[in-house]
């Protein structure tokens, strides 16, 4: 049972805590129900802040004050009276009616549809910024290797990568490979996937950095005397290790 479940504004008595097990109410006599429901939710979470204790009847009347949106409910009993209302037994004889309720069956479906909703939105997301910095980063092809350079007059590898995260997605990842290193999670080649970084050398002294395309291809500003091109992963010229900036 979830620690932050509330037991109840108003203490169980013994007979309510019996309840709990299936061994029967004493209080849910005076409860106007005609209906035992069978199987009942163990919790009910309150929908609104209208939520109040009531008693399980047409009159419906109020028993306690009102209830706090979302906080959580144990329940002893369930019933149903004569117009088809479910009402859940929360206290000694406190009440709570399905309109004001969500069973755990419910607030767990919508919590799992939310979290789905969030990790397909965020996959998404984290797609489309890949494909913005790779059209990016594709603008530049064939601008020319310029030592400190930083703008499309000339780049070198880390002024080259530096602008087109900037343009990309306006984020800052740092003007040189080493601050580069620190722009995201450290991950291996072999698990890079489109819009990483690559970096040539060791961690803390790296000297070559270029934007990876996928299928073993990756775009950068070379080296003096060459423009900014796309090469091929060879073992002659192996990254080192990759960096998820996205």
């Amino acid at each position: 049972m979830n620690t932050n479940v509330k037991k109840s504004l108003i203490s169980f008595t013994a007979a309510a805590a019996l309840a709990v097990t299936g061994l029967g109410l004493s209080n849910a006599s005076s409860a106007k129900a005609d209906t035992v429901i069978q199987n009942a939710p163990s919790v009910v979470r309150t929908k609104n802040e209208s939520a109040l204790f009531r008693t399980p009847s047409s009159a419906s009347k109020i028993t306690g004050r009102a209830l706090a949106s979302n906080t959580s409910w144990r329940v002893a009993k369930a019933v149903q009276d004569d117009n088809g209302t479910t009402w859940y037994l929360v206290g000694s004889n406190e009440w709570l009616s399905s309109a004001d309720v969500a069973t755990t069956a419910a607030v767990t479906e919508s919590a799992s549809t939310t979290n789905t909703t969030t990790t397909n939105s965020s996959t998404t997301t984290t797609a489309s910024s890949a494909e913005n910095v790779i059209n990016t980063a594709k603008k530049y092809l064939g601008t020319p290797y310029v030592w400190g350079g930083k703008t499309p007059a000339g780049f070198d590898c880390s002024g080259f990568t530096s602008y087109v995260y900037s343009q990309a997605t306006g984020k800052s990842i740092g003007g040189y490979t080493v601050a580069q290193e620190s722009a995201g999670t450290q991950e291996s080649v072999s698990q890079a996937s489109a819009g990483d970084l690559l970096f040539w050398g060791s961690k803390g002294s790296t000297y070559h950095v270029a934007i990876y395309l996928g299928n073993n291809q990756y775009i950068a500003a070379p080296q003096p005397g060459e423009s900014v091109k796309i090469s091929s992963i060879s073992g002659y010229f192996m990254p080192s290790f990759a960096v998820k900036v996205l």
